[in-house]
């Protein structure tokens, strides 16, 4: 997809990054226009931001189509006269994510997220960290490819985008899973919370946990027919 293709008023949601994970809040904008390189979004929060930003800041932008959600990374040539209004140049291409690669279930469980690093991403097997987690919070839902968390909390670990996750479906069936963060929204599908994150499991080197998981959330919808 290319951004003179977006439409003008799509809303926008946009943070400052710094080597792969948030460094504020998130900022809600619209598009307005694209030409070349450039494109103009209106943003007042952002705009009001703009004196505390790094310098050569990059800012993670990203948009919904339907089930998809789009993400591209670009930074702010100008701060222009209009109030709120910022024109961006585009760094990068646009990333785009389907939100339903898998069927997910509505599963509430407590889940714990902590940051992983990338040197432990190929782990064979992975134990507790003993530190306190990035987020304690609830699911939302759960597949077998991933899991959707919609929360209060602003997450920010040094470990961004990989994280180890850890929960329960059933007494005998619990899980502490790599994952890959790939969505993070300010849109929320309930008014449960404010972020909306989505995570892929990583089972390059775990196959049997991606049965077992399976297994486990078939096993806890029939528990509740």
């Amino acid at each position: 997809m290319d951004l003179g293709y977006i439409e003008r008023g799509t809303t926008l949601k946009i943070f400052e990054e710094f080597e792969n994970r948030a460094v504020s809040d998130e900022f809600e904008g619209t598009f307005r226009y694209f030409e070349d390189e450039l494109f103009a979004i209106n943003c007042p929060g952002l705009y009001e931001y703009y004196d505390k930003l790094r310098p050569d800041a990059c800012l993670h932008v990203s948009f919904l189509t339907e089930t998809n959600i789009h993400s591209l990374t670009g930074n702010i040539v100008e701060k222009q006269r209009t109030p709120g209004m910022i024109l961006m140049k585009q760094l990068t291409d646009i990333v785009t994510t389907n939100r339903r690669q898998y069927d997910r279930d509505e599963l509430r469980v407590k889940i714990s997220i902590f940051g992983l690093s990338v040197k432990n991403l190929d782990e064979m097997r992975f134990d507790r960290p003993e530190t306190e987690p990035d987020m304690l919070d609830m699911t939302y839902d759960i597949s077998a490819g991933g899991v959707c968390v919609i929360s209060n909390i602003l997450l920010n670990s040094k470990h961004d985008p990989y994280y180890l996750i850890e929960f329960s479906l059933s007494p005998l069936d619990s899980f502490l899973l790599p994952a890959q963060l790939v969505r993070r929204s300010n849109y929320p599908r309930t008014k449960i919370g404010r972020y909306d994150y989505g995570f892929q499991f990583i089972f390059d080197n775990l196959p049997e946990e991606k049965g077992k998981l399976s297994r486990a959330i078939l096993s806890r919808k029939l528990s509740f027919r």
